[in-house]
């Protein structure tokens, strides 16, 4: 199943599409790498990494705007280990929909990314 990484400068929109997701897809794990430590509004390459790090199996990041898609990005070179990560850059909550609903029904993360791009 992919897992989805939410992005967002705001704790509170990466944990509210959480939230929403869980109730079209509750079988679909959602990582929440919004804010920063302190809580308060950015984006931080390490906490993405941190997320992909927790992710079990192949993963899908999405983004809300500017810096945390640049990190996101960079998080995605950044990353060393054996997992299947993808970022897609669209609008969070729609693609989050699409994403969690397609997981749920048995769909890779390539298979996801090009319904992304239909949509």
């Amino acid at each position: 199943m992919v897992e989805l990484i939410i992005v967002s400068h705001s704790v509170k929109i990466g944990e509210g599409i959480r939230d929403l997701m869980k109730e079209m897809a509750p079988s679909v794990p959602i990582h929440v790498a919004s804010g920063l430590e302190d809580g308060s509004i950015g984006t931080d390459v390490t906490r993405i990494l941190e997320a992909i790090d927790a992710i079990e199996n192949e993963a899908l990041i999405l983004t809300d705007i500017g810096s945390a898609t640049m990190n996101a990005e960079l998080a995605v070179d950044m990353y060393e280990g054996e997992k299947t990560i993808q970022f897609f850059d669209g609008p969070i909550v729609e693609s989050a929909f699409v994403a969690a609903v397609s997981s749920g029904n048995g769909m890779n993360v390539s298979q996801i990314v090009d319904q992304l791009k239909m949509a």
